[in-house]
């Protein structure tokens, strides 16, 4: 089972409300970009990563990286960003049609390599795929907005409810033909997983841990640098 890894990098983070992108936060001496990397390198089976950065990111190859790296520049949205680096591996010489994709956000620094080979052990017998998620544990409501304000309108059954995470690990041929159909169908996904789900794929949900949180604002920045710490 060959994997080949792409960590997306080209977003801006609009909603962790800093200058600079919260991928390039410092903790620790090293990004957190930098510390993505290195979790991922600490799984035997992922070798490179081909790492996607917006087109004006002159700051990504100013770093080091514990990953030899590919480079590929972004998209306007995420969809577009993991196309791009999607179809850099699909265009490589060293790709076989059978082969894997591991798809991972710049801004998860704690994933534990011991997840991401659970995953990867446990969906090579899955041809949907499979991602990393964690079961809901608080009540979730569902709203209703009205003149005086959002109101509580029902209760989810939070037993069927996951919140998904990365990586997602999906085959090569599949993975870039239903994006190749997304984009030119102008089809919405917010993650992998999804795109599979309006083809009628089903991935598999591989439960991983709560502490693999994306950094979105700026008050996670305090739980990352105690779990790196």
């Amino acid at each position: 089972m060959k994997i080949h890894t792409i960590v997306v990098s080209a977003g801006s983070g609009k909603r962790f409300g800093s200058q600079k992108p919260k991928q390039y936060q410092i903790i620790h001496n090293k990004t957190i970009l930098q510390h993505s990397i290195f979790a991922l390198s600490q799984v035997s089976q992922l070798s490179d990563c081909y790492l996607v950065v917006s087109a004006n990111d002159d700051f990504a190859k100013t770093l080091d990286f514990a990953m030899p790296i590919h480079w590929v520049i972004g998209g306007k949205e995420r969809m577009n960003s993991v196309f791009h680096g999607v179809e850099a591996i699909w265009h490589s010489k060293h790709r076989q049609s059978n082969d894997w994709v591991l798809i991972h956000d710049a801004g998860r620094p704690c994933v534990n390599p011991v997840d991401i080979e659970k995953l990867i052990t446990q969906v090579q017998q899955h041809p949907a795929g499979g991602i990393l998620a964690v079961p809901v544990r608080d009540t979730v409501k569902q709203s209703l907005s009205t003149t005086h304000g959002l109101l509580s309108n029902a209760t989810l059954d939070r037993n069927q409810l996951w919140l998904a995470q990365t990586p997602q690990i999906f085959p090569l041929e599949k993975l870039y033909h239903y994006l190749q159909q997304a984009i030119e169908q102008h089809i919405p996904f917010t993650d992998e997983a999804s795109l599979f789900e309006h083809f009628g794929e089903k991935p598999l949900l591989v439960e991983g841990s709560h502490t693999n949180i994306k950094l979105t604002y700026p008050e996670d920045l305090l739980f990352v640098e105690m779990f790196l710490r």
